[in-house]
Formats: structure tokens, C-alpha cells, sequence
């Protein structure tokens, strides 16, 4: 083909074309070049090089152009861009042919370029590649998770919220189908909710928005988390399908945790007024134009409190006070009331509480703000009164009975002691004057009367103490127990040294004590283990004590008191000791483990002993072996409290006399 005919060939070709020399001039154009690209540089001369038209910086365009025509080959590429200096830049898909010269087939001096111009293509890519970026940009910026599903169901992107609520890798997410078993999700009761139900395929499928849907999803191995969900489907322009879902969901696990435990609590507090066994009844106050309060309405009241006050919830939720119960005004409740409010400060009262059906009842009224109003709790205590009452009158009873037995100590220690001191002076007479007219065996009656008399007195005596240890006692005071130990050994010194024995006392503590009462604690103990010495043997005793911290010890001591300090108080002898068997036994009165004939005594001793330390809050107890000794423990508390320092009756004159004079003997 001639040039001249390929000139009007490519005149009427439907494409951008055009032919060009060696040197880029353009020697034939189509229509559509014309309409394309000359349009885009005005007043550009018919006869106009390529290059005239366009910027070659790179020389792309000169390079091709050179190596069609020198090579005789055809070149081809995609969006080459062509820059028109005013019109900017196109992008167009190329080919590029070789033409050779009508005289010499074989020599090449011209090219024809075929050109499609791809720009909108172009900026439309570049467009769509910006808001994909935005996109993403707007995924990884937003603090929600942000997912995008497909028609098919197919979650296809994401942020790197999800892969954090999900706790599963972002790998495990996209691809996968919303209906896998892996997506198992929750209703807000807790129920199961199937897939087809999830709130981003329910937008799919009704093609509209699905908004603020709350749903619970499993993470592996893990408990399940709470999301609030946004679903909103996409459309192309003028299509009624979706191509897809936007879901942006956030995580509400820690709200909807909170939520739960509220309502659980809401349940438990119904649970507890149902069930409590007060009366409560909730008031807020009513309030006149001036802020003063007028009344109060009931705003709830558990079962118990109907029961109390006689009236059904129904009648008196929204009820006012004064309306329904004026009694309570008259009874100062209402006072009561408005000062809770107005101060903040509790209120509590004991009082016949009167119910709506005229009746009362002996309550216990305990009134405490709340917001702009009051709790009330109402305790029957009626029972309580009753066996308050009882006590009373049983307590009255039981004084009665303590004076009865502080009268017969006293008769005991004068009246019954009299009758027995004749006995004795007569039957002393009788030996002294009539000595020599009685026989052996007279004397021998004689003899045991005299004994009995005396023994007599002294088992006397001895109840008189043990009877007065708690009716009789003195206040508990500071004690040097030194002191004490000191008096008694130079009461007991005659028998110290009859039995020829040693007590050693180390240094000993000082508590809280009735000083008479420790006296005769310490001269029972060691009196006892000077008494039962083994024959032969001169008795040697031991006396010490310890201070002790209460919670040092591992379960600690029976002992009756709050003192965090306590006194350990202990005797050791190495007398004729006993039994463990006889333990319980020989702190049980009028309890002996030897014959009077053996020892002398009246088995008391012990019994008073115990009395003692148990009236100081303390306790008392031994370790023993058969003719190895005794070890005798007391623990004794510090101090005391001023409740524990009560005594029933303070000793008179009288009583303080009797039982020094008893101790003496």
C-alpha cells in the first residue's frame, strides 16, 4: 500500500492513529486523533511533529519511534503517559508499526501509531485506589472494629480492632464464611443465636441498616465477648442488590458484665427484702413549695412490712404517711423522719409500733437517709421484751436466792459456829475435870467428838469461802504477786519447817486481781504440796510466772476474758502426785484421793481454787505422775474490762473481817 493510500485509510479509522516520519512529524491523522489529543494543544499548525505536540522529557516517545522504524519491528506497552503541555497528562495503551517506503519494500521510513486513550481508566483506578486508601486509613483510625463483608457472606477486610475482640488472628478472619461453625454468637439473655440471625446477614438480607443490635461471640477457648452492631449494606448505583456489608461493631463486654452483675444484685436485694425477716419500708419525702417537708409516700415495702403494719403493698406504695398512719406523728416518728433527712444521722428507737388496724407491736425502729428520703426497718422484738422481761423477773429471783445465801453464810460463820465451839469447850471440861474418872474408852468418845466438832467448823468455814469467792468479792485491782507469795509463805512458815521443805520463787508478775482471793489461791496451792510430800522426802516447791501474748498461742487456753495478755501462774512440787485419771476429780467439791486418816482436809481446797480462777476469767489445770510431783497451771488474764470488774455485792465491813479471820485460821 502507498503511502497516499494509507494517508486516506487512516483518515477514516474509528481510533486514535496517526503517521509519522523519522523525525515525528505527522504526515496523516484519523478523526478520532484529531478529537482526542489535537484538540488538547489550540492553534497548533496542520503540519506539526509529535513531538511539538507533546513533552518527550524521558525520550520514550523519540526511542520508539526510532527503534520501529530502525529495527523494522512492531512495539507495543500499556498506559504510556503523553503529556500535553497545557492539557497535562494522558495515558493511552500503544502500538507501534513499521512502514516501509513506496520505492524499496524493504527500507523503513515511516510508522503508524495506534493509540486508546485509557485516562478515565486511569484516574478511576487512582480514584478508587485513594478511597481504598482512605478506607483503610478510616479502618485502622476509628477505635470500633470494622469489618466488610460480601454478597456471598465472605468477610473480606477489616482493622486491627477485630482480631482483638474476635481473639482470633486477622488470617482466620478474612475468607471465612459468617456461617462457619467457628462464629458461634449469643442472644443478650444468653441464649444461642444462629448465624442466619446475626444482625450483619439479617442487613444483608433485608437490605436495609441494622443498628445498635447487641450479640455475643465466642473467641476460642475463651468466654465469650459482648458487642453492640452496626450493620449497613452497599449498593452499586442503580442496583437493588447489595454487594456487600459494612459491620462496625464495639466491644461491650465489660458494660454488659456490669449490667449483669447489676441485675443480679437487683435480684439478690429483692431476694433479701423478700425474704428478710424486718419489716422495710422505703419513703421519699414530700416536699412543699418552700422545700419543707410536709409528708412522706411510700415508695416500696417488703412482705414483712405489710405484716408488721397491717396493709397490702398495693395499698400503700404511693401512699402518704400522715394519711395512713397519723399514729406514727403522735408516736414522734415523723420527727424522727424529717431530722434523718434534714441532718443525715441515723435514727433508732424501741417502741410499740402502731399498725393501721389500730394493734401495736413492740418493734425495733432503725430510720437511715437515702437520697431525699428514708429506709425504715422495722424489728419485731417482741419476744425479745418478753424473755427481757422474764430474765428480769428471773434475775430478781436469783438475787433473792444470793441474799438467801449470803444470810445462811452469815449464819454459818456465827450461828452454826457457835453450837460447835460449846461442844468443843464442854468436851474440854469434861477432860479437864473429869479426866480421871472416865475410862479409856470414855476419853476415846471424848477424843472423836472433839475431832468432829473441829472438823466440822472447818468444813463450815470452808463453804463459807468457797460461797462468798463471787457473792463477796472485791474489785479487781493491781496485785504484785510477790507481795502475796511472801505473806503466805510467813503464814505457812511453822510448816515449812515441821516438813523441813524449800519453795523457791522466782520473779513474779503483777495483774489485775481480787488481792484476798489470790491469797488464798497461792496458800491453797502450795499449803497442798507442802501437805501431800512423800515420806522422807523434804518437799521442795517451785513458784514462777510468765507474761504471754494471747496470740502467741496456738488455739490458747480456756480463758473467759478479751486481755491480749495473759499470766501464766505455776507450782511445782515433788510430793506423792496422783493419777491422771483423777484429774477432773479432785477439783470437784468435798472430793478426796486419801483417807482423813492419811491427810487432813476437808476436800475443798481445790474446789475453792478453781472457784477462784474462774471468777478472774481464767482457768486452772495439773500434770501429774505418781511419786514424781505435781504441776499445778493457772492462767490468769492481765487486766480486765470495766463489765468484768463488777462485783454483785461489795463486801461490808462485816464480811471483809469474817474472811480474814477465816483465812487467819
Amino acid at each position: 500500500m502507498t503511502r497516499s493510500s494509507l494517508r486516506v485509510c487512516i483518515a477514516d479509522l474509528p481510533a486514535p492513529v496517526v503517521l509519522l516520519d523519522a523525525d515525528g512529524n505527522i504526515e496523516a491523522e484519523s478523526d478520532r486523533w484529531r478529537r482526542t489529543f489535537r484538540i488538547l494543544v489550540p492553534g497548533a499548525p496542520q503540519d506539526v511533529s509529535l513531538f511539538e505536540l507533546i513533552d518527550d522529557p524521558d525520550g520514550a516517545w523519540h526511542e520508539a519511534l526510532q527503534r520501529c522504524i530502525d529495527e523494522s519491528r512492531v512495539l507495543q506497552g500499556k498506559q504510556r503517559v503523553m503529556h500535553f503541555p497545557e492539557a497535562g497528562p494522558r495515558w493511552v495503551d500503544w502500538e507501534m508499526r513499521p512502514v516501509p517506503s513506496d520505492d524499496d519494500a524493504e527500507t523503513v521510513t515511516h510508522a503508524v501509531l495506534f493509540t486508546t486513550d485509557r485516562t478515565s481508566e486511569r484516574q478511576t483506578d487512582r480514584l478508587r485506589q485513594q478511597v481504598e486508601a482512605r478506607f483503610d486509613t478510616l479502618l485502622d483510625t476509628i477505635q470500633e472494629g470494622a469489618l466488610l463483608m460480601d454478597s456471598d457472606g465472605i468477610f473480606r477486610d477489616c482493622n486491627d480492632t477485630v482480631p482483638e475482640i474476635f481473639g482470633r488472628p486477622r488470617s482466620e478472619i478474612i475468607g471465612s464464611h459468617f456461617g462457619d461453625s467457628k462464629w458461634t454468637g449469643l442472644r443478650p439473655d444468653g441464649t444461642p443465636l444462629a448465624n442466619t440471625e446475626f444482625p450483619f446477614w439479617v442487613a444483608y438480607y433485608e437490605r436495609k441498616p441494622v443498628m445498635g443490635e447487641v450479640m455475643g461471640i465466642y473467641p476460642p477457648d475463651a468466654p465469650p465477648r459482648w458487642i453492640r452492631v452496626n450493620a449497613r449494606p452497599l449498593f452499586e448505583l442503580d442496583e437493588e442488590d447489595p454487594y456487600g456489608v459494612f459491620i462496625c461493631f464495639e466491644d461491650i463486654t465489660n458494660e454488659q458484665l456490669k449490667d449483669e452483675a447489676l441485675q443480679t444484685s437487683r435480684d439478690v436485694l429483692s431476694s433479701v427484702l423478700t425474704s428478710s425477716l424486718d419489716g422495710i419500708v422505703v419513703y421519699s419525702a414530700v416536699r412543699d413549695t418552700r422545700g419543707t417537708i410536709v409528708d412522706f409516700e411510700c415508695v416500696l415495702v417488703n412482705p414483712q412490712g405489710e405484716k408488721l403494719l397491717k396493709i397490702s403493698a398495693e395499698e400503700m406504695v404511693g401512699t402518704k404517711l400522715l394519711e395512713l398512719l397519723p399514729e406514727h406523728a403522735d408516736q414522734g416518728l415523723f420527727d424522727a423522719y424529717v431530722n434523718v433527712v434534714r441532718t443525715g444521722e441515723p435514727y433508732e428507737r424501741e417502741l410499740r409500733l402502731a399498725d393501721t388496724e389500730g394493734g401495736t407491736t413492740w418493734c425495733q425502729v432503725m430510720a437511715v437517709k437515702i437520697e431525699d428520703g428514708i429506709a425504715v426497718t422495722f424489728r419485731d422484738i417482741s419476744e425479745r421484751r418478753e424473755a427481757a422481761q422474764a430474765m428480769s423477773v428471773a434475775n430478781e429471783k436469783l438475787e433473792q436466792r444470793n441474799r438467801a445465801l449470803r444470810d445462811f453464810a452469815y449464819i454459818a460463820s456465827h450461828d452454826l459456829q457457835e453450837p460447835l465451839r460449846k461442844i468443843s469447850a464442854f468436851s474440854n471440861l469434861v477432860v479437864e475435870d473429869y479426866g480421871d474418872k472416865v475410862d479409856d474408852t470414855g476419853k476415846h468418845y471424848l477424843d472423836r467428838m472433839q475431832d468432829a466438832a473441829q472438823r466440822m467448823s472447818q468444813l463450815i468455814s470452808d463453804l463459807l469461802v468457797y460461797s462468798r469467792i463471787t457473792t463477796q468479792a472485791r474489785p479487781f485491782k493491781p496485785v504484785d504477786l510477790n507481795q502475796i507469795v511472801a505473806n503466805v509463805l510467813n503464814d505457812l512458815s511453822m510448816r515449812i519447817e515441821d516438813v523441813e521443805g524449800t519453795v523457791e520463787v522466782g520473779d513474779l508478775a503483777t495483774i489485775e486481781a481480787d488481792s484476798t482471793q489470790m491469797r488464798q489461791l497461792l496458800q491453797n496451792l502450795i499449803g497442798n504440796a507442802l501437805k501431800f510430800h512423800r515420806p522422807d522426802v523434804p518437799p521442795r516447791i517451785t513458784v514462777d510466772t510468765i507474761m504471754v501474748d494471747r496470740d502467741t498461742l496456738n488455739g490458747g487456753p480456756p480463758v473467759a476474758t478479751s486481755s491480749n495478755t495473759l499470766c501464766r501462774l505455776r507450782i511445782t512440787d515433788n510430793g506423792i502426785g496422783f493419777e491422771a485419771k483423777y484429774v477432773d476429780r479432785i477439783f470437784t467439791p468435798f472430793q478426796r484421793l486419801h483417807g482423813r486418816g492419811s491427810y487432813e482436809g476437808t476436800g475443798m481446797g481445790l474446789a475453792i481454787c478453781r472457784r477462784i480462777v474462774e471468777r478472774h476469767g481464767g482457768s486452772i489445770g495439773v500434770e501429774s505422775v505418781p511419786d514424781e510431783g505435781s504441776t499445778f497451771t493457772v492462767w490468769l488474764p492481765a487486766e480486765h474490762s470495766s463489765a468484768s470488774n463488777d462485783t454483785s455485792t461489795a463486801p461490808d465491813e462485816h464480811d471483809q473481817f469474817t474472811t480474814e479471820k477465816i483465812l487467819d485460821e
